[in-house]
């Protein structure tokens, strides 16, 4: 069985501390190619560092929205990360997207989800200039994160490259419209083991009904650590847990999940 992490942060505490053992530990259960994600310019930088030490690693550059306030200078962020993006591990752009559900008790929050969205179509037209993939976040309590992201998606995404939608989540109506999308791909992680996670499973069988072929694994590594490891801190090792879940008790063809990602990231 061969693996694709799609997204992890070897480049997070308190993975950081002994990321080299926890690639090697990945290693031999089986992952043989491993993708670390920023989600600030200096996890970004760190993600480029740790990508250029080893050719199955692989950098995606970008501030995820709960960092928009690293963007207050937004020129001079787009900057850092074009150079960044000039490094030959670098094969995507994210996690980008917009953040909402911590904003329920922010008296800004008006003006922070307009900050998102600049940030958000900044990340989108650096994907499209560098001709990378996009790797999204996208998180909220009710609906309006989801489907404002669609809608930027759709006025402003209008090239070849894959879009991810990194741990899917959100209403059954926005994962229809996603899977309609040219090229999009469906990220899913240790919580789809979990006990409870009956929503997490239908939006799974909604995915693999419409299209197996925008499946991938992904570990989010230092988070969601999967059954039986739930509540402990998330090593990369661990998606093996997820991907024997998927395949015994969902038929998810992993030998085909392997092949969505190389092609996903342009890797084929």
């Amino acid at each position: 069985m061969q693996l694709f992490d799609t997204h992890c942060h070897y480049n997070l505490e308190p993975l950081l501390a002994n990321w080299q053992k926890l690639w090697g530990d990945s290693q031999q259960a089986g992952i043989n190619r491993s993708l670390i994600v920023g989600t600030t310019l200096a996890s970004s930088q760190l993600a480029v560092e740790q990508a250029s030490s080893d050719e199955r690693l692989y950098a995606s550059l970008g501030i995820h929205p709960g960092h928009v306030d690293q963007a207050a200078d937004l020129e001079q962020a787009v900057s850092e990360l074009k150079k960044m993006a000039a490094n030959k591990q670098v094969i995507a752009f994210g996690e980008v997207g917009l953040d909402y559900y911590h904003l329920s008790n922010n008296l800004d929050q008006q003006a922070i989800k307009i900050e998102q969205k600049h940030l958000f179509l900044a990340m989108i037209n650096l994907a499209k200039e560098a001709n990378l993939p996009l790797i999204l976040h996208v998180r909220d309590r009710g609906e309006a994160a989801y489907f404002e992201t669609l809608e930027l998606l759709e006025k402003h995404w209008s090239f070849e490259q894959a879009i991810i939608f990194h741990c899917v989540s959100g209403p059954l109506e926005y994962v229809r419209r996603a899977l309609a999308m040219k090229n999009s791909y469906f990220g899913f992680d240790g919580n789809l083991t979990f006990k409870n996670a009956h929503y997490q499973r239908e939006i799974f069988e909604l995915v693999q009904q419409a299209d197996s072929r925008k499946i991938l694994l992904e570990t989010d590594a230092p988070y969601l650590a999967p059954e039986p490891y739930r509540g402990q801190v998330c090593e990369p090792a661990m998606i093996t847990s997820t991907a024997n879940f998927a395949g015994q008790k969902l038929g998810l063809d992993l030998n085909l999940t392997y092949q969505n990602s190389l092609r996903a990231f342009g890797l084929l």
